[in-house]
């Protein structure tokens, strides 16, 4: 018998060799594997946050998903940059962390959660999502009927300043936008409005069919939801007026199909209106009638109408929240729309000087707000005014915001964007004069300065006024 190994035989002995070979290779990558497990910790599989929906509105979450089940971590070390404020909390393989304010627009966050440790094993480690918030869109009117030329809506936004045209009409009286959709109510020959509704820029604007001879007024949107609503009169026929001074709102989710529908009162009527306001984050609205009644109404229905007490004025919410600021001549307080719950203000008073006048007043939160003054002098026989916008703090402390490159420019209205971030200030020049616009007037010669309150920046200039967020 032949010492040496037929060919066969020889590959078989090869093809084990191999085939040990990698079994051992194999064991070994997998014990690397499980060990690697076990040093490494629990570690981040993914993260969802709607970003856009967390520059509006306080309480939006961050949901990060572990990679095995959550024992412990220490809600209070989770770390934020740039700073906000969190709480923070785990549920099986999820850690939940919720911002308590709006967040910036057009910036990039980073949150890092130390200190993880599975259910698994002992060993900790550290996780870490970034994520950008979308940049802030800014829309304006700008009236040029005065000069003979279209009166223009136009959209800008913070980041990218270079201004474009959604849409022109000989004259325009006001506009409000969900998105992409945009309501102008503009102004015929007859002096009779018209309502448009407008998608993504459309060449030709949807017109809704309203009453005949009817007037719009206090035309607005919700920062949240897919609703734009306004007030609305129309003539009497034999008397008998079929709506006056009644809120109507629009559910724009499927614009095409767009009616407007009245806003009902207790008894079922539609409510007469004197000043109103959209719930962000709600499908709900604040109205308050002709005797200074205040109700919260879900304009879908869902919900029975709620009396919110007897008040002098309605000035808006904190930026982001369902919190309602309400004034009277004694006191002021914040209505917590999402349980009743009314705490007063107690707002620090600034040392204003002599001849310096308070304007509007604004909540930031519930120790700051913005307030606009108008300081008033006489120089060479004739009564010259100046106007600032100002912060004040908590303990009366007053910071500037802005003031007109003009020293002669007056403020004539101002608004905070839904975050909290930043004021849209329109001022018009000492040429400047009423437009003639009946049921939203304005002044010629008017420019819009965009400035980030908390450094007083200047981030945009714009021709024109009326901000979209005055009409939220």
């Amino acid at each position: 018998m032949s010492s040496e190994l037929r060919p066969a035989e020889r590959d078989r002995g090869a093809f084990r060799r191999r085939l040990l070979g990698t079994v051992v290779v194999l064991a070994i990558v997998t014990g690397g594997f499980a060990f690697a497990s076990v040093v490494q910790g629990p570690r981040l599989e993914a993260g969802q946050i709607d970003a856009a929906r967390a520059t509006r509105l306080a309480g939006q979450t961050l949901t990060l998903t572990v990679n095995q089940p959550v024992a412990e971590f220490d809600a209070a070390d989770v770390e934020v940059e740039p700073e906000a404020s969190v709480t923070a909390e785990a549920n099986d393989r999820s850690i939940t962390v919720t911002f308590e304010a709006p967040l910036d627009s057009a910036a990039e966050y980073t949150v890092r959660v130390p200190g993880v440790v599975g259910t698994y094993q002992g060993t900790e480690s550290t996780l870490e999502y970034r994520f950008e918030t979308p940049d802030e869109e800014v829309y304006s009117l700008h009236r040029r009927s005065d000069r003979g030329e279209a009166d223009v809506v136009q959209r800008t936004s913070i980041a990218n300043p270079e201004s474009e045209v959604v849409l022109s009409a000989p004259r325009i009286q006001e506009f409000a936008r969900f998105d992409d959709i945009l309501a102008v109510v503009t102004i015929d020959d007859d002096d009779h409005n018209e309502l448009l509704l407008s998608q993504g820029g459309q060449a030709q604007p949807l017109e809704l069919a309203l009453p005949m001879d009817a007037s719009i007024r206090e035309l607005a949107a919700s920062t949240t939801n897919p609703l734009i609503g306004f007030v609305l009169d129309t003539p009497a026929v034999d008397g008998v007026k079929q709506y006056e001074s009644a809120l109507m709102t629009i559910d724009v989710s499927g614009a095409a199909a767009a009616e407007p529908e009245p806003v009902l009162g207790l008894d079922g009527s539609p409510l007469r209106v004197a000043t109103w306001a959209f719930v962000p984050g709600t499908a709900s609205v604040v109205v308050q009638d002709f005797e200074q009644s205040v109700f919260l109404v879900d304009v879908l229905g869902r919900q029975p109408v709620a009396p919110l007490g007897v008040h002098t004025e309605i000035r808006g919410f904190l930026p982001g929240t369902a919190d309602l600021v309400v004034a009277d001549p004694d006191r002021g307080a914040l209505i917590d729309l999402t349980d009743g719950t009314t705490t007063t203000l107690e707002l620090a008073s600034a040392d204003l000087g002599g001849n310096v006048y308070p304007g509007r007043i604004t909540m930031l939160d519930e120790s700051h707000y913005l307030i606009s003054l108008v300081a008033s002098k006489v120089e060479d026989g004739r009564n010259v005014r100046t106007s600032v916008l100002a912060e004040v703090g908590p303990e009366g402390e007053l910071t500037q915001v802005f003031a007109p490159a003009a020293e002669t420019s007056l403020i004539r209205e101002y608004c905070v964007s839904p975050n909290g971030e930043y004021v849209a200030v329109s001022a018009s020049a000492e040429g400047g004069h009423p437009d003639g616009y009946s049921n939203k007037p304005g002044y010629t010669e008017t420019l819009t300065s965009v400035v980030e309150i908390a450094t007083a920046r200047i981030a945009l200039n714009l021709a024109g006024g009326f901000s979209d967020w005055c009409t939220g």
